[in-house]
């Protein structure tokens, strides 16, 4: 039966958050959270691969993008099933201690049934935006707060061996990015496209906003966001074409282990 409940949430909180208005929630803090709490540290991965996609009329931007997560505790996502079938199914984040156990708990999104991937999803974990002339410039195409499958791709340092993965599965169950760790979305993933049609030649910058509504407990929420520098072009009857001409955490960052990786420039296959 899958609305057994799962979390060591109280089930009266979870029906009573079932019938409050939609979810909106705000992340706890660090402060608020036991000092052996190992808290993650979410950062967003440059897009990259990024290609115009031609169909009836319409052109779509398509990318390949990443969540890393560079602290020193996992970003892991418990179910907590509903009694009533109708109701959500609330993600529930949990911080751990060196030794596994849970110090902390709090509801922080849901989780989503996704159709086209015939798999569960998390919601609001990212968004996509494409901005002109700077990264905080006119916003000329954007998404809605996309949901993922959140679960261990590679390794940050290259490592990427099946075994040592924790997050693995997409269905309802434990769900996140281990210390160390990123998840990577291919640019044929639905979620990883924005419409421009009817964009005009000109720099954009398209812009990955990881937590965009800082529902889930990280240590630091201000560095979340990475920008790829594009030129659209006409060409060939007007059919858009676009260059990558720069971005930003490879511009900004600090030489470190993770640099290649927060750059786009390690990639895995994911499953």
């Amino acid at each position: 039966n899958i609305f057994q409940k799962t979390s060591l949430i109280p089930i009266l909180f979870a029906i009573g958050f079932m019938f409050t208005a939609p979810l909106a929630v705000s992340a706890a803090p660090p402060n608020q959270i036991p000092d052996e709490g190992l808290i993650p540290e979410l950062q967003a991965i440059v897009p990259d691969a990024l290609q115009v996609v031609h169909k009836q009329h319409s052109d779509t931007l398509r990318f390949t993008n990443g969540i890393a997560n560079l602290g020193p505790g996992h970003w892991q996502m418990e179910p907590t099933f509903p009694t009533d079938p109708e109701g959500d199914v609330i993600a529930t984040q949990q911080i751990l201690d060196v030794d596994g156990n849970i110090v902390f708990e709090q509801i922080v999104s849901t989780f989503v049934y996704h159709d086209e991937h015939n798999h569960w999803h998390i919601a609001d974990v990212t968004e996509f935006s494409v901005h002109q002339d700077s990264p905080d410039g006119p916003v000329v195409g954007t998404t809605n707060k996309v949901t993922f499958c959140v679960e261990d791709v590679y390794n940050m340092l290259g490592n990427s061996n099946t075994a040592d993965r924790i997050f693995w599965d997409c269905t309802v169950s434990l769900q996140g990015v281990q210390a160390g760790w990123a998840d990577q979305y291919h640019q044929s993933t639905p979620g990883n496209q924005i419409d421009i049609t009817g964009i005009a030649e000109g720099t954009y910058y398209l812009v990955h906003d990881v937590n965009p509504d800082n529902i889930f407990i990280e240590e630091d929420v201000t560095n979340n966001i990475a920008w790829t520098e594009f030129i659209v072009e006409f060409k060939n009857n007007d059919q858009v074409k676009i260059t990558e001409t720069g971005n930003t955490s490879c511009n900004l960052l600090p030489d470190s282990i993770y640099k290649s990786a927060l750059c786009g420039e390690v990639t895995a296959n994911r499953g």
